[in-house]
């Protein structure tokens, strides 16, 4: 009997330990900052969809600070983006989060059909995406205006693109009524001007590390015109609408292109929880400058936060730990109204 026993015991023992193989094996979602281990502090990071730059630049950031600052494991995630990412931040699932500038900006007043939701502050300011509008050489459209009654690329609907370029119609006092909507993603919309399918291609891209390659395709191939946007147009969305910035896409950013042209940008703010306490994110950011050179590396949107850049125009209060940092550096900061 008790041979039995020990037998059965030892049973139980193996049964057990080959579990907790199983479990320590599988993946897990990212642990919030409110979720600590032996002296480790988690920090999820939300993103975007794998393959796109907010993934890599989040990735690069896990990174960095999980090398850089004591007890601190990091961990980017893929999402839905802005939205989903400040509803995470809200809901406890992450602590940081990339968004174009114009959700933070309107969730944290609860304005745009947004409810109020001031569960989180700025961290910085990153790259600002720009909407490229692009017509064969051949093309009789010259100005923006003549797209009327014509095929536009719109982007998908709901999306920031789709947004946008609803707006610009809107500033020359037209709807998705007046043209004829191809909605489609920059790859799509490159052939579909190339094919003769579309009119004018319009796509918010980001403005550095050069041009998409679906775009240096698009311009080598063909003989195309960058269409500049009218100066008082820009100046009416962004009244309406500050979070839209009045910019230009430089000389060079793509093959065509040797003279500035004035155009509609939107930035990037990366969001992190307010309630985290000031010196550890005072840590993240001063991690952030101090570690440049390698986020740089890894994704050239990065080069875009600057001490001249991190915290201007923001949308948002810095979180004031963040704040403290910029301010010891000499940042200059600013908001937009």
């Amino acid at each position: 009997m008790k041979s039995q026993g020990l037998r059965i015991a030892a049973c139980i023992w193996m049964c057990l330990f080959g579990m907790s193989l199983v479990l320590g094996c599988q993946g897990s979602a990212p642990k919030s900052e409110s979720t600590k281990s032996e002296g480790t502090r988690y920090v999820g990071i939300g993103t975007a969809t794998v393959g796109g730059a907010w993934y890599s630049m989040g990735g690069a950031l896990a990174n960095v600070l999980s090398k850089n600052i004591p007890n601190v494991k990091a961990n980017a995630a893929p999402t839905g983006a802005s939205i989903e990412n400040l509803e995470s931040i809200k809901n406890g699932k992450m602590e940081i989060g990339f968004a174009t500038t114009d959700i933070p900006y309107s969730m944290y007043r609860g304005i745009n059909n947004f409810a109020e939701n001031k569960s989180f502050r700025a961290l910085l300011n990153n790259d600002l995406i720009y909407l490229a509008l692009i017509v064969l050489e051949k093309s009789p459209i010259k100005k923006f205006t003549d797209i009327k009654g014509k095929k536009l690329g719109t982007g998908v609907p709901g999306s920031s693109n789709y947004i946008i370029v609803e707006e610009v119609l809107k500033a020359h006092g037209m709807t998705y009524n007046d043209v004829k909507p191809f909605p489609a993603g920059v790859s799509q919309q490159t052939t579909a001007l190339k094919d003769g399918n579309i009119d004018m291609f319009a796509y918010v891209v980001a403005g550095t590390g050069g041009a998409a390659p679906a775009i240096v395709e698009l311009t080598t191939t063909e003989k195309v015109r960058f269409i500049p946007l009218d100066r008082k147009i820009l100046e009416k969305i962004n009244q309406a609408k500050p979070y839209y910035l009045i910019r230009e896409i430089a000389p060079g950013w793509a093959k065509g292109i040797d003279k500035p042209i004035p155009a509609l940008a939107v930035g990037t703010t990366v969001c992190i929880k307010s309630d985290l306490p000031d010196d550890f994110v005072y840590q993240i950011a001063k991690t952030i400058f101090e570690q440049k050179k390698e986020l740089d590396s890894i994704h050239p949107q990065w080069k875009m936060t600057t001490k001249e850049t991190v915290a201007v125009d923001l949308p948002v209060p810095l979180h004031p730990g963040a704040e403290k940092y910029y301010k010891e550096i000499g940042a200059p900061i600013s908001y937009l109204k």
